[in-house]
This record gives structure tokens, sequence and C-alpha cells, in this order.
């Protein structure tokens, strides 16, 4: 999570307050004492940040044919009763609904102290959703009916090496994309198209951050694959990310991940899934045009090996049953599949507690290969109204609407529109 709120003002206050009010001698004033020597113990927390926020939210599809047939064949796409299923945590229909309470527990490696640590907790609709667990070795499910989550664990240690290179060990957000699962954090409150359907959520390995420059910084990583915490095959996921600030307003990053993420028991053929490497690449440009005006700007391109929907090669005889013939059936492998999209956030401060955001995006997934539909292409719109009430409580209001040229929400104009409003405090 970005921000991370510090305790201990009221403490600094009550202090302050005891100070003012303390008797005044006139005569002879007490001897000085020496300051006790701070606890480690005293001296650690002081060095931890600990924050959080409770998110909850109320949504209505005004597609009534909602619930389709539509199925797709990637984890978190089974359909249930009034779920919307290209949305990635706010999928509950006419419900209030818990999305997330998240407390996050930081401690930042620094030169004195070049050991940290981050630990993250959710609990909600979005626990569901974020983790994926490893099911007998294969890594093909999620946390299913189970509303709590351990989202990030890792260790941290800054090695004195030149400017100091950045170890982090452990399960942690992805490096990819251009928004958070933390929607307190993003423009609009749902998430992209891009971020449910074409990246991961979280990574687990090792990564090194390395400011070459004041201006460029490049991280290297090592991770088990796309969300999950145990390796699903016999090969490892290799990424970078080169962050380039041009000015204070204006940004880019580049992303990349490689290697196998097919679970090892998938045979797909003859071939092994070590082979059947993904490859993908992630780019973010934003820039500050006006004062209180941002605009972000994402593209992602993959690729994977036998990933499409589509079978190649031709068919196999298998014989006779009986004296009965039995027609040819198909055989090969899927083809290679391929997805990529693109989408721009402008969001403008109109004043010190009103702020709106517009989204626009298309994902495009002709193969299949993330959603498991063939041709499939996807454009949205959302529009979201952030408004702060008091300090750290927040309104925002949202529209969206989803068109597809696949019947996946169940109506003739393949399209679903959807309001929410949410509700968000920080602590």
């Amino acid at each position: 999570m970005k921000s991370l709120y510090k305790w201990g003002a009221a403490c600094i206050l009550c202090g302050a307050m005891a100070s003012f009010t303390a008797p005044v001698f006139a005569q002879e004033a007490a001897p000085a004492v020496a300051p006790a020597e701070e606890s480690k113990t005293a001296g650690f927390l002081k060095s931890v940040e600990i924050g959080g926020f409770v998110d909850t939210y109320y949504k209505y599809n005004y597609n009534k044919n909602f619930n389709s047939s539509f199925r797709g064949n990637t984890p978190g796409f089974a359909r249930a009763g009034g779920i919307t299923d290209v949305t990635a945590f706010d999928r509950e229909h006419n419900s209030f609904t818990l999305d997330n309470v998240e407390i996050s527990i930081f401690k930042a490696a620094t030169e004195k102290d070049p050991i940290g640590f981050g630990f993250t907790t959710n609990y909600g609709e979005i626990a569901q959703r974020l983790t994926f667990v490893n099911s007998q070795g294969r890594g093909d499910g999620l946390t299913g009916s189970q509303n709590f989550t351990i989202s990030q664990g890792f260790v941290t240690y800054k090695a004195p090496v030149g400017k100091g290179i950045d170890f982090k060990v452990g399960k942690f957000a992805t490096w990819i994309g251009a928004e958070l699962w933390e929607s307190v954090d993003n423009p609009n409150y749902s998430r992209s198209l891009l971020y449910q359907n074409a990246i991961p959520f979280t990574n687990t390995g090792i990564s090194a951050a390395y400011p070459v420059t004041d201006k460029l910084t490049t991280t290297l990583f090592l991770v088990n694959g796309w969300d999950t915490f145990v390796d699903n095959n016999n090969g490892k996921t290799g990424g970078y990310q080169f962050a380039y600030k041009f000015s204070e307003n204006t940004s880019l990053i580049l992303n990349g991940s490689h290697g196998p993420e097919q679970p090892k028991d998938a045979r797909l053929g003859v071939n092994d899934p070590g082979d059947n490497l993904r490859h993908f690449w992630d780019v973010i440009f934003a820039f500050k045009p006006l004062e209180k005006t941002t605009i972000n700007l994402n593209v992602d391109f993959g690729t994977e090996k036998h990933a499409s929907q589509n079978l190649v090669t031709g068919t196999q005889s298998i014989g006779t049953f009986g004296s009965t013939a039995i027609p040819n059936l198909p055989v090969g492998n899927p083809s290679n599949g391929k997805w990529w999209g693109g989408s721009a956030i402008v969001s403008r401060d109109i004043t010190d507690s009103i702020g709106v955001a517009l989204r626009g995006e298309y994902f495009d997934d002709n193969d299949g290969a993330r959603v498991g539909v063939q041709h499939l292409r996807i454009w949205e719109t959302t529009f979201t109204t952030n408004i702060k009430i008091r300090q750290n409580l927040f309104v925002r209001p949202e529209v969206r609407y989803d068109k597809a040229n696949k019947d996946i929400f169940g109506t003739s104009n393949s399209g679903n529109l959807s309001t929410l409003i949410a509700f968000s405090y920080l602590f």
C-alpha cells in the first residue's frame, strides 16, 4: 500500500499539554536528570509504520439477464449468481458488501538499520479473489469462500553496495500494472480490465532494486510465477522494472515478466509445461499537464506458448469398440496465445475535497488465452467521483459500462451498465 499512517500523534499532544500544565516553582529549579537510555523495543517500534483502511460498497447491475451461462476457464471466472466476472473484486450485485479490511505493518530498511519487513492482511470479499492457493502442487485455485488472506509477507535488506541495493524476499504485490488492489490508492474504485485479466496480483520470490541515477531505478525479480506462493511447475519466472523520472510530474515505467506459468500436470500434448513460456510487457506513462490534472496511460502485451483455445495438427484414429468404428478424434497442442490492451485514466481535483476520474480501456483476448473465450474483445468506461467527507473518510460514487463483442453478459447487446457507491475509512 502506498500510503501508511503513523500512530503517536495523540501521545505527542498529551505530552505537550502536560508540559504546559506542570507546576512552575519560583524557587530553585529542579536539578536536571539525564534521560534514561531508550530501550531497544521502543526504538524498534518508532521505526515501524502501521496503517490500513476499511472499504465497503453497494453495487447494482442494470443487466437483468446478467446470470448467463458464460464460463471462463481461468481461476476466478466460475460464475455465481449476481457476480460480475470482468471486474476484479467488486462483483456482488444488489448487495451491501464488505470489500476489504486491510492492515499493513512495515519497517523500512535504511543505511543505519538495514533490515526491514512488510506484512499485509486482508479480510472481506477481496480476500476470496486476491490470493491464489496451491492445491496438491497445481496452483490452480483461489481462496474460495475464505474471507481472510495474507496478501504480503516479506523481509527487506539494504546491502551497502554503491548507493545501496534493496533486496526483498517473500510474497509481495506484483510490480506490473498501473493500479493497485487497494481501492483507496486508485483514481477509480473498480479495477480495470487489464488489472483483472492481463496481469498477476501477487508474486513470491526475490527482488533487487538499485538507483542507477537520480532519475533511473532498476529492479530485477526472480519469482515462482503468477499468483502462486508455491511454484506450480519446474521453472522460475524472471522479471524487471525500469522506472525513469523525467521530472517531478512525468515518469515512464517499463515492466517485463518471462517464464513458464502453466501447472506441471497440465501436459498439453507432448510438450512439457516448462517449455510453455509466457512473455509479458507492461508500459506505464504518467504525467501532469496541469497542476490539478493527472493522466495515466498503460499498455500491456502478452504471449504464451500453447495457451490459445484453438487446437492445431490433425486427427487420430483410435480404432473400434467391439464391432463399432470410433471416429477420428482431434489431437495436438493448443496454438500460441496472445493478449493485449490499453487504458487511459484522467483524474482531476476540483476542490480540496472533491475529485473526478475518467477511465477508458480496451482489452483484446482473441485467442482466449486469459478469459477462455475465443475472439473476445472488451471495451470499458468508468467515471468516478471522489469525495472526502471528513479527514480519512471518503465516499466514491461510480458509473461503469462494459461492452463486449461476445455474449459474455447474457444480453443481445453484450453490454453491462453498473453503478456503485463505496465508503472508505483510512486509519
